[in-house]
């Protein structure tokens, strides 16, 4: 559902403040950072610059997922402007939704659009294991970290191909929770060092663990 627009609304709504605090800090970032680019940007079509702007913060999202930064944690301390109410709802969120609200979950077309791709070469890349989703609320989402540049597409096609059989969200764990394997990395900081053959083995044995406790769940059929 598409959300009304300000000339349909007598007062600004909590979205709208957030927005604004939003854009407004971006704007600031990029005059302190590079003026004559951010004067550049005035002359591009309002389009093209919502456009670049939602491709590169799902990447810079995807970089925070691999890195394992607690958003959360960072957003309540640097937004204490927020009433009670509102920190306590997002406590209360799900883990799941969450992770859509940070930004580590995606759905699929900024994923195609991030990635120059149509939706029938992303269900492709699904089908041949190089990708893969997890469902949110009756929806599919896929894993920011994809479209991190700071990883290396190929090897991390790589890893997910290895956890083959493994349900998406299983796989979501395995990226994202450190290992004893990789000295307490998770394997995206692994893959980030460049440690591939060592994230492969881990998701080998992941793999072997889960399957053999798979098979030990199963009823003994065999005549005494």
């Amino acid at each position: 559902m598409s959300r009304p627009s300000r000339s349909n609304r007598d007062t600004p709504t909590l979205f709208d403040a957030r927005m604004e605090y939003l854009f407004r800090r971006a704007a600031v970032a990029a005059v302190l950072f590079d003026p004559r680019a951010a004067q550049e940007l005035l002359k591009l079509p309002d389009a093209e610059v919502g456009r670049l702007f939602k491709i590169h913060l799902a990447r810079v999202m995807g970089v925070a997922t691999v890195l394992n930064v607690d958003l959360r944690s960072l957003r309540e301390q640097d937004e204490k402007q927020r009433s009670k109410r509102k920190r306590g709802a997002i406590r209360r969120m799900s883990s799941r939704n969450a992770l859509v609200a940070e930004g580590k979950l995606l759905r699929a077309g900024i994923v195609c659009e991030a990635l120059s791709i149509t939706g029938r070469r992303l269900n492709k890349r699904i089908a041949k294991g190089r990708i893969f989703s997890v469902e949110v609320g009756g929806e599919q989402y896929y894993p920011a970290f994809f479209l991190a540049k700071e990883l290396d597409r190929k090897d991390l096609a790589k890893v997910t191909r290895r956890l083959d059989g493994s349900t998406g969200w299983s796989k979501w764990s395995f990226f994202a929770e450190p290992k004893e394997s990789l000295g307490g990395l998770t394997p995206l900081q692994a893959l980030m060092r460049g440690d591939v053959k060592q994230v492969l083995r881990t998701a080998k044995a992941v793999v072997k663990q889960f399957r053999t406790f798979e098979r030990r769940k199963l009823p003994d059929t065999r005549k005494s």
